[in-house]
């Protein structure tokens, strides 16, 4: 009798640790949305108003696999663009992501880092033409991986 009771204490202690593993190991990742990027301090931080999608790109390998969107925002309250790299692929994991936003003025603003959701970047640019481009990689740190790419290096959206 005496060793039932000592094997039941161990058996429920790794009953329980293999219960909490499991469930960490199912539980998804956070879903961030475009409108969550937009309002986070840590996004375009554009806490109230609308916004309008002036225009996106799929961001792809050279082979076409997708790892998210690329998108081009604009405020009218705030007066400013912002470039989101929305990530679908590695949701949640941090791998190097990248948002450029080019002035035609040629100023140049740009985020990057190892971000599990996504990279913005964020400019006043009332009445200048604009050029967008956002990275995803596979791997964390600036080189390695697979790059996949997208947006627009032509000037236009003119606000």
């Amino acid at each position: 009798m005496r060793n039932l009771k000592s094997v039941f204490p161990r058996a429920a202690t790794v009953l329980s640790v293999l219960a909490v593993t499991l469930t960490l190991a199912v539980a998804p990742a956070s879903a961030h949305s475009l409108d969550q990027a937009v309002r986070a301090p840590a996004g375009c931080a554009w806490l109230s108003g609308g916004y309008s999608a002036l225009h996106s790109s799929a961001v792809t390998t050279p082979a076409g696999t997708r790892y998210g969107t690329v998108y081009l925002l604009w405020s009218n309250t705030y007066r400013q663009n912002c470039v989101v790299t929305l990530k679908t692929s590695f949701h949640g994991t941090p791998t190097w992501t990248t948002s450029t936003l080019w002035l035609q003025n040629g100023s140049r603003y740009r985020e990057q880092g190892n971000y599990g959701h996504f990279a913005s970047t964020t400019a006043a640019a009332a009445g200048v033409c604009v050029a967008y481009w956002g990275t995803i990689s596979s791997t964390p740190g600036s080189t390695g991986g697979i790059t996949a790419s997208g947006g627009r290096l032509e000037y236009d959206n003119c606000s």
